[in-house]
Order: structure tokens, then C-alpha cells, then sequence
């Protein structure tokens, strides 16, 4: 059966929807549709975009009382290796100034003593990060993903849409050093720069700390106004993916990242959420940049994390910092306490 279960951020109910999965090949196709999104990072014959109808839907509350989903770790692949000699190829296209920033990600293979119970983890995620949208989906056509993400890529803000600028990361609040906050600046001017085409009163709010987890970044919020809200698909084409996830120059990006990256990131990095495009006359979307993801294979899981490289990345930093990613989910299932919950 193809469904989903999330809970957005801030709210103490989530959704199961349940129905027949639409596969698609861009996101030009979302115009007139309505269901819940599972977009990959590059749309392939082996990755489409995911559309499930809400044929079926039920929302529930959350829940305080503790889920129990310990189980024990038998061993982890974690591609070091592979990981140092695809960061020393994109430095040196940052080096030789091909590009400004390429975000570099990596995946790493856990074996477990028995499968993951994935309804139990997502509730788990879902009262440990109160801030975060959490997503359940499987589908026959992705496989089963679990997701706690802190980036919005496309919403709504009463009459006007909005969208963020998510970049650098710390484990303190501050004070921020030169690359992170260049970083921002390169994802925030790519944001500003696609609204402009396309639409008016674009509002660029300043930068300010948000924490995700354990972790801190640097955000920039967006509002902005079309006057045909029906052009939406069009700037959601634009935007995706930003350099929070890909890189500057973005198509010269996405060959770096097809050529070294040495795995396929399938649906992570893509971008999952409800909408409903079917209203013209007032189409809505809760979408978010699919991060801090595990892939779940009954007792193997396949986690996901990546960072942006520039010209003063460090290899030993920046492994580090996706080791701290994946914690975010690892933290709701493994015996470790390597993540508190949200406050």
C-alpha cells in the first residue's frame, strides 16, 4: 500500500494518507494536482516523482506517552573512503574557481539486530522534534524513507507563499565564521535572484540563528507575491534544488555531483510535503527539502546527510558535521544518547 504519515511542524496531530500512488517525470507536471509530493534529488526512470492521492485520510494526535524503538546496531559501512576521494575532486573545481560552493553528501549502510518498527521511529521523531517536519512514506516506487527536516521550500503565509535560505551549520549559536556565513549569502541570493523573475513584493527578512536538533544554522525567510498564483509550479521549478543542496553554479553542480559523488542519492535532498495545486484560485503547498533522511530496508537503514563545500573546507570539519546530521535520526532509534530532543 503506498501512504504516508507527517507531522508539521509546531502542530501536535499528524496525517496518515493512503491511496493510489502517480508517477511523474518533472515538476512541471505538479500544475493542477493535489496529493502529498515525494520528489527525488534528479527525477530518473528509476527515481520519479512520487504523487499519492489522499483516496484515504485520517489525522490523530501525537501522543506524550514514550515509544520504545531501541535496537541494537550489528555494523556500519560508512564510505570514508569514498567520501575523502569525492571532497578532494570538488575542492579542486573550487580550487580552479569552476565553482563557487558544491554541497557533497554521503551515505552510510547500518545492519541491525531486527527490522525497525518505521510507524513506532516516526512517532519517536515526531515528539523529539516538535520544530521539525517529520515524514513517513513508502511507496512501491521509492521504498520507505523517514525524514525530520528543518528546511521549507515552498509554503504558504496567508495570502503570500514563502520560502527560506538554510545554510551553515554549528553545534553553538555562534559566533559564525567567514564560510558559513558565505555559504548563506550564496543560497540567499540564488533564492532572491529566481523570486525576482517571477514575482512581486518580494520581502527578504535578515539572517538569524535557528537551532534543528542539536544543531544550528543560518536562515533567511522569503515572502513573496504572484499575480497569477497558478505560475507557482513554475517557481517551485526554479528554486529546486537550491545550493543548500547542490551547489554555484547550480547545472555545473549537478555534474560535479553526478561525476564524484560515488552513490545515488535517490529521494534524498529532494523534496516531499502536501499540496494543492488543483485550486487555482487558491493553490497550496507545505513542502520541504527532504534532509536529515534514513532510507529503511527491514533491518538495514541507509543514512543520508550531506554539506556545502567551499574553498576553506576542511575534510576532517566537514565529515564531522554530517556525522552529526545523521544523528538527528539515528537518535530515535539507536541505544546512544547522541541527540536530546527539542526544546
Amino acid at each position: 500500500m503506498d501512504e504516508v504519515f507527517y507531522r508539521l511542524p509546531e502542530t501536535s496531530q499528524f496525517h496518515h494518507v493512503w491511496g493510489e500512488a502517480e508517477e511523474l517525470h518533472d515538476i512541471a507536471s505538479l500544475a493542477g494536482k493535489q496529493g502529498f509530493v515525494f520528489a527525488p534529488f534528479e527525477t530518473t526512470g528509476d527515481h520519479p516523482l512520487v504523487l499519492i492521492h489522499a483516496d484515504h485520510e485520517e489525522v490523530k494526535d501525537v501522543g506524550e506517552v514514550a515509544v520504545e524503538t531501541t535496537v541494537n546496531k550489528l555494523s556500519e559501512t560508512d564510505h570514508h573512503a569514498e567520501y575523502q576521494e569525492a571532497f578532494a575532486k570538488m575542492r579542486a573545481q573550487i580550487d580552479d574557481e569552476i565553482l563557487w560552493k558544491v554541497v557533497l553528501a554521503r551515505r552510510s549502510d547500518v545492519e541491525l539486530e531486527q527490522p525497525l518498527d518505521a510507524r513506532k521511529v516516526f512517532l519517536k521523531a515526531c515528539q523529539m522534534y516538535p520544530h521539525q517536519m517529520i515524514a513517513l512514506i513508502n511507496t512501491e516506487t521509492s521504498g520507505t524513507w523517514l525524514m525530520a527536516t528543518p528546511e521549507v521550500l515552498l509554503g504558504r503565509a496567508d495570502d503570500r507563499w514563502a520560502t527560506m535560505a538554510l545554510a551553515g551549520t554549528m553545534s553553538t549559536p555562534g559566533p559564525w565564521d567567514d564560510k558559513n556565513m558565505r555559504e548563506q549569502a550564496y543560497v540567499a541570493l540564488y533564492i532572491r535572484n529566481c523570486l525576482l523573475r517571477r514575482c512581486y513584493l518580494v520581502n527578504q527578512k535578515p539572517v538569524h540563528t535557528t537551532m534543528a536538533a542539536k544543531l544550528y544554522h543560518l536562515r533567511t525567510d522569503f515572502e513573496f507575491a504572484l499575480s497569477d498564483d497558478t505560475e507557482i509550479v513554475k517557481v517551485l521549478d526554479d528554486l529546486f534544488p537550491t545550493p543548500a543542496v547542490c551547489g554555484m553554479p547550480k547545472d555545473r553542480a549537478r555534474e560535479v555531483i553526478d561525476e564524484y559523488e560515488n552513490f545515488d542519492r535517490k529521494y534524498y535532498s529532494g523534496f516531499c510535503g502536501p499540496l494543492n495545486f488543483a485550486d487555482k484560485s487558491h493553490p497550496d503547498a507545505s513542502l520541504y527539502v527532504s534532509l536529515r533522511c534514513m532510507q529503511i530496508e527491514g533491518a538495514c537503514c541507509h543514512l543520508y546527510a550531506g554539506g556545502g563545500l567551499l574553498k576553506e573546507s576542511s575534510v576532517e570539519k566537514e565529515w564531522k558535521e554530517t556525522e552529526k546530521k545523521m544523528e538527528t535520526i539515528k537518535a530515535t532509534y539507536c541505544h546512544r544518547d547522541t541527540a536530546e530532543a527539542e526544546s
